[in-house]
């Protein structure tokens, strides 16, 4: 199986972070600096995203089994949006190395459907599919958009992220493969028993604040809920951001320092 491409920097507690659909590990450029002070931090971009886009996606076994080669012992594994449900899914497969995961903006269940109101109308993400097959770079930039709608942002330090990502862009068939990875994988019925952070922003416009009142009944003891932000609060709002992250590795004696 061929490897996938990493960036590691930083020492420490090795902390695995796992970006979200469309985008690359270039999101997390503004956190590393911070992030590395504490941790030995492993970017790793999806198969089909990035550096990785050569590589097929496939289904969220699929993608476990490519990433599994990359998750080290006693790892902790930050999961953003899709990253979030594929960190769920390594929790499970990988149970003795995987310690704790800080899932930001995720949901154990991406779409609305049954008993499970807390997420996207599947609609949306089939219009998603649609518009990938005519117009892949302005759906692409879309999603992206719609991730800080509502949030005071400086457009300029949004636009310039957006064109970083976009200059390492995903394979139109690994997008396909995540718009059906998030049509389908559900943990809601399965929760972590790792320790686990869930962070929520409550402008959200992808994963309805809701969820925040549901995870606590699903047996989840860490949720933290960013008022202001939405579905980027390490872009929007790093330093409580930074401040969440903190107070559970101290709450749930899960130490990266």
């Amino acid at each position: 199986m061929t490897a996938l491409y990493t960036n590691i920097t930083g020492q420490g507690r090795p902390l695995v972070l796992l970006h979200g659909w469309g985008m690359n590990s270039h999101v997390w450029q503004p956190l590393l600096p911070e992030l590395a002070q504490y941790a030995q931090v492993i970017c790793i971009d999806l198969p089909g995203h990035g550096a990785n886009s050569h590589l097929p996606l496939g289904t969220v076994a699929e993608a476990v089994k490519q990433l599994a080669l990359h998750i080290p012992d006693d790892a902790i594994i930050m999961g953003w949006s899709l990253g979030g449900l594929i960190a769920q899914a390594l929790a499970h497969a990988l149970p003795e190395r995987v310690t704790a995961l800080i899932l930001i903006a995720s949901t154990p269940k991406f779409v609305a459907e049954g008993d499970w109101s807390h997420g996207v109308s599947p609609d949306l993400l089939a219009l998603f599919g649609r518009s990938l097959q005519t117009d892949y770079l302005g759906t692409v930039k879309r999603f992206f958009a719609l991730q800080f709608l509502s949030t005071k942002t400086d457009t300029r330090v949004v636009n310039a992220l957006r064109d970083t990502i976009m200059q390492h862009p995903a394979s139109v068939a690994a997008l396909e493969d995540g718009l059906a990875i998030l049509q389908t994988a559900d943990f809601s019925q399965t929760p972590i028993k790792q320790p686990t952070l869930w962070m929520l922003g409550k402008l959200d416009k992808l994963i309805p604040a809701s969820l925040a009142e549901v995870l606590p009944e699903m047996g989840y003891q860490h949720v933290a809920m960013l008022n202001s932000a939405a579905h980027v609060p390490f872009v929007t709002h790093p330093e409580s951001f930074m401040e969440h992250i903190a107070a559970f590795l101290d709450a749930s004696d899960v130490k990266i320092y």
